[in-house]
């Protein structure tokens, strides 16, 4: 999809002290400023890494997904944002680490996989919220993004997850363009799950939702998951739902 500037025309206000705790300034981006932007977000991510043939095989072998797509994904969403909500370095935190560990164990992916699973929920929330929320993120909030999905890295004994939020932009870009295609696997999860992806999406699209599933998608998953580009009308009322929506966000926002 293409990005805009900012709904409100106006620069991202640097609202956090520059010393504040990274974990503390993601939080309020994920649950303050733009909760159903970032949860949106993540759940494009996680779709993304069906394009991947590794990822898409590892995933189908399991059958998991498949079988019991909104259980699995409301698993994975809810320990995601006790380690957001709590801190990495909390309890809630050690537990929910743990639990993941689980639930990928037995899942045949390489090292330079879960980077790129882990790039996807780092860069694709920024991604959309830069493109439709009523403000786009801040240096210190991308920043902060990058801190937390680098630290969990490691504490799910991820390695070589790169150095900059900006890093990861580029890394995950050049590992989509050499790995992204076409699997009878990818074709079984997006049939799988297309309801968890419209499910969570903007109360907004609600009534275009069917018909605008493709426009959610750029042109690199849409290709690697045989869908057909939407029609320029499809297009049309997808950016202009969004936009409207952005508006009336930023109209709220500054009004606060």
């Amino acid at each position: 999809m293409s990005r805009r500037p900012s709904a409100a025309g106006a620069p991202s206000p640097q609202r956090q002290p520059p010393d504040e705790d990274p974990e503390a300034v993601l939080r309020e981006l994920a649950l303050r400023h733009f909760p159903a932007d970032y949860k949106f977000g993540l759940n494009l991510g996680f779709y993304r890494t069906f394009a991947v043939p590794t990822i898409a095989r590892a995933l189908a072998r399991t059958e998991k997904l498949e079988r019991e797509p909104r259980s699995r994904a409301k698993a994975t969403g809810r320990l995601v944002y006790a380690l957001i909500e709590h801190g990495l370095a909390s309890p809630a935190a050690r537990e929910a680490v743990s639990r993941l560990r689980t639930l990928h164990e037995g899942i045949d992916a390489g090292n330079e996989h879960y980077v790129y699973v882990m790039s996807a929920f780092c860069v694709c929330p920024v991604r959309w919220i830069d493109a439709h929320g009523w403000r786009r993120t801040t240096p210190q909030e991308r920043a902060a993004a990058h801190r937390f999905y680098a630290r969990l890295a490691t504490e799910m004994g991820i390695e070589d997850f790169p150095a900059s939020f900006e890093g990861t932009r580029r890394w995950m870009r050049e590992f989509e363009r050499r790995e992204f295609r076409p699997t009878p696997e990818a074709d079984r999860l997006v049939r799988a799950t297309r309801s968890l992806l419209t499910d969570r999406a903007p109360r907004v699209l609600s009534p275009v939702l069917d018909s605008c599933f493709s426009a959610l998608l750029d042109e690199e998953l849409r290709r690697a998951f045989r869908i057909a580009p939407p029609s320029a009308a499809v297009r049309w009322a997808l950016q202009a739902a969004l936009y409207l929506r952005a508006r009336i966000r930023a109209l709220l926002a500054s009004a606060e």
